[in-house]
């Protein structure tokens, strides 16, 4: 954990040294206003904290943590393992990832747009008081995220998000300006690329993948019946032209509303490590995951599905198996410098791994998913290796029983058994 703050903290101090004097001096000065603020609304802060006004601290600036965050927090209200409040969310100007999927929590939340009330409000809280931090459901660095605790205690229950019936009638409308036929299936997929958000790239770009090597995964898809829907936005490669193919993020009809219906409509999301998904499974649609990593991140449903990325010792060309990785500190590895400086090489799933997950993924929906003896014990042996220092602790996703069949060697053989 140690590791990945300095890490952190040293991207921090990069890009804020890059940053004019004038910029700082600017920050700094609000930030001593604010804290002048604070103390002077401090009496005010206490009486709305007694009337029950909590400031929840959602990250709106990425669309996975405006997903996944408030849908635990109403989650585990609904369960009652939480006390209803009156809960203040902050989306300032130009800080909001998505601006339709924030339209779904506003029945839910008192939602500040103004810059001003926004900036007093963080203010007002940051003393403790009207405050309620959230950062444990999917920012607890270096620890296993809450979220996973929250999904595996809602169970089998539906969704809390979704569509509305403006969205299902527009959804259907645009889907068809988008050439779908009535009644077609479709599968978001998605690859993160490095385009979305460059300031932060020297972090994450070990979470890149190719969407060209979902195109097996694509062809296997539209075989099978469906469509297939890429989604993103245009700094992503363009897809070559294919039947039944729409490369929505260099689409002219592309938006934020119609992002939110895509994920919430589609058959299942085929996608990695990147937020997008979460909006998918906000709304109770299964996703097929590959290049997941840390290896140990999984996702959050039951009915999901994910592939690691693999890790082998550039010294050696040694692939580290699933235990070599979560009984060592490498399963806390999130940002890219701390591969490299374990001299790691992180090897992106191939085309045919990614194609038979599609086929796992689809072979699921229809209920047509063999499960043998021997794959079952693969399955809880791989499980039983994610403990509670791990991201994915209590996670119900399940690791692809044919990506586990077709690498032996990253489980090992003495602790499987016969079908």
């Amino acid at each position: 954990m140690r590791s990945i703050n300095r890490q952190y903290l040293a991207f921090e101090w990069q890009r804020i040294s890059r940053l004019p004097l004038g910029t700082i001096a600017s920050k700094a000065a609000a930030k001593t206003l604010g804290v002048a603020l604070g103390l002077l609304l401090l009496p005010l802060t206490l009486i709305l904290h007694l009337a029950g006004y909590r400031h929840v601290t959602v990250f709106t600036d990425r669309i996975g943590h405006l997903a996944l965050e408030p849908d635990c927090l109403l989650k585990e209200q609904a369960l009652r393992l939480l006390p209803r409040r009156k809960r203040i969310l902050l989306a300032p100007p130009r800080r909001v990832a998505n601006e339709h999927l924030l339209t779904y929590w506003k029945p839910h939340f008192i939602v500040l747009r103004s810059g001003l009330g926004c900036f007093l409000v963080a203010h007002m809280s940051s003393f403790g008081l009207m405050r309620h931090d959230i950062s444990h459901y999917a920012r607890n660095i270096g620890k296993a995220q809450d979220a996973y605790r929250v999904y595996a205690d809602w169970g089998d229950r539906p969704p809390l998000l979704k569509l509305n019936t403006e969205d299902e009638l527009w959804g259907a409308q645009m889907l068809r300006k988008l050439g779908l036929p009535d009644q077609a299936w479709f599968v978001c997929v998605h690859a993160r690329e490095g385009g979305y958000s460059p300031i932060d790239e020297t972090l994450h770009s070990h979470r890149n993948s190719h969407i060209e090597n979902t195109i097996p995964a694509m062809r296997e898809i539209i075989r099978r019946g469906g469509w297939v829907i890429r989604i993103g936005d245009s700094t992503m490669r363009h897809l070559p032209e294919m039947e039944k193919v729409i490369d929505y993020a260099h689409h002219p009809e592309k938006s934020d509303r119609l992002d939110i219906v895509l994920c919430a409509k589609a058959r299942f999301l085929l996608g990695n490590t990147s937020g997008i998904a979460l909006v998918s499974s906000a709304f109770g649609i299964p996703c097929a995951l590959t290049n997941m990593i840390p290896l140990g991140v999984l996702w959050f449903n039951a009915f999901d599905i994910s592939i690691p990325k693999l890790v082998r010792y550039q010294s050696s060309n040694k692939i580290l198996t699933i235990e070599d990785v979560l009984g060592s500190e490498i399963a806390t590895y999130q940002y890219a410098s701390q591969y490299k400086a374990g001299g790691l090489v992180v090897e992106e799933n191939s085309a045919e791994d990614i194609r038979c997950l599609t086929i796992e993924m689809l072979d699921q929906l229809e209920e047509k998913l063999m499960e043998s003896g021997n794959d079952h014990a693969i399955q809880l042996r791989a499980h039983a290796l994610i403990n509670q220092g791990h991201y994915a602790y209590k996670t119900r996703a399940k690791f692809s029983l044919t990506f586990l069949r077709n690498h032996p060697e990253l489980i090992d053989p003495i602790e499987t058994v016969s079908g």
